[in-house]
């Protein structure tokens, strides 16, 4: 990989860290919005779901053009998406 694909995804992971000291271990966070959007919509929505949303999110901010940011918080929530599937959560 290029050096410049390597800054990418270390600063993807220095991201994950540093929402994580921000507002809990992602696990909680995304089980505390999963189920709070699950109250609000009226169905269940998984802490995987909420990964896969809010990578949709940020890639359709990428629309209006080139941000770097929106990339970067892209491909953190598909990380933890893996995270979770690899821990056996259940995302049906």
């Amino acid at each position: 990989m290029s050096k410049n694909t390597d800054d990418f995804f270390r600063r993807c992971k220095e991201l994950i860290e540093q929402r994580q000291i921000d507002y809990a271990l992602p696990d909680i966070n995304l089980s505390r919005i999963a189920k709070s959007w699950s109250e609000y919509l009226g169905f269940f929505v998984s802490p995987y779901d909420v990964c896969v949303m809010m990578t949709m999110l940020k890639l359709s901010r990428l629309c209006n053009g080139y941000h770097e940011d929106s990339l970067h918080d892209a491909a953190s929530y598909l990380a933890l998406a893996h995270s979770l599937s690899k821990d056996g959560v259940d995302h049906d």
